[in-house]
């Protein structure tokens, strides 16, 4: 019960620290592979063939190999410190990143990408949707700050409700969660759903300790939006770690996606997220 093969989603020309460092020390701690992939995407794939000027459209080209090789010799120094040696490949792509990167994770057990500062701009030609990559994956992504420094995985809180998504997410997690020091599993509920919630938690905790995990169970009535309130728990126990199902089988519900990704991902801590 680990992870074999562990893959970092760079984004070229931005600070990796942070997915660096996450995806490193996961990998450390399941004594696994480590993939590192960075693409970036033409700016004529954005803009269309015949709206780049041929100065830009040549200025692109040498950038995206400036923002490759950097990236590189990024990682690799940062790799290096943690004597830890990672399969790299960074290449110019014209198809969506988070389309290629979802390809290149059939190769993984578990993605790790880096989160913009909130209200950030993204760039699609360096960065890929995180929505639709969380989306197209088929694998648990974790979404890191991109300003992380640090990376530990020592408390987890489990965002528990009983969906497939939730459930998928939950077994996704299970080597992270079996080499944390504590896990707690949390469901917030209506109001006509105590009981119900009750036996929802004793069943996945259950679950859990039949794999030798020991999770305390958390029950709470909807006060906030579920992911301002699931924030604020996570301050209360000092969690590392959200695990949760990731919702949304539209563009709107992708939007409403990033907007609790970016509530949860508050206070530096991680989400991993499963589809």
């Amino acid at each position: 019960m680990t992870y074999r093969v562990v893959m970092a989603a760079l984004s070229p020309g931005r600070d990796c620290q942070g997915v660096a460092g996450a995806a490193i020390a996961l990998a450390r701690q399941s004594d696994a592979m480590l993939l590192a992939r960075a693409y970036c995407r033409p700016i004529h794939c954005i803009c269309g063939d015949y709206s780049v000027p041929a100065a830009l459209f040549q200025e692109d080209r040498r950038q995206i190999e400036r923002h490759l090789k950097a990236s590189e010799t990024d990682f690799r120094a940062i790799a290096a410190k943690h004597d830890h040696v990672a399969d790299w490949q960074g290449e110019s792509s014209t198809e969506p990143l988070s389309e290629r990167l979802a390809r290149e994770s059939a190769a993984a057990d578990i993605v790790v990408a880096a989160v913009p500062k909130a209200g950030e701009l993204p760039d699609a030609t360096r960065q890929p949707d995180l929505c639709d990559l969380v989306m197209q994956a088929g694998r648990p992504v974790m979404l890191v700050p991109e300003s992380s420094r640090t990376a530990r995985f020592d408390r987890i809180l489990v965002a528990w409700k009983d969906t497939r998504e939730a459930r998928r997410a939950v077994c996704d997690a299970l080597p992270l969660l079996a080499q944390a020091r504590n896990v707690i599993v949390v469901e917030i509920h209506g109001a006509d759903d105590h009981a119900a919630a009750w036996q929802s938690v004793a069943r996945v905790s259950g679950w859990l300790a039949r794999h030798g995990i020991a999770a305390e169970e958390k029950v709470v009535p909807a006060e906030l939006a579920n992911a301002a309130q699931l924030s604020g728990l996570a301050r209360t126990y000092d969690a590392d770690v959200i695990v949760a199902g990731a919702y949304g089988h539209n563009r709107q519900g992708r939007w409403t996606l990033g907007g609790i990704t970016s509530e949860l991902l508050s206070g530096g801590r991680c989400v991993l997220l499963s589809h």
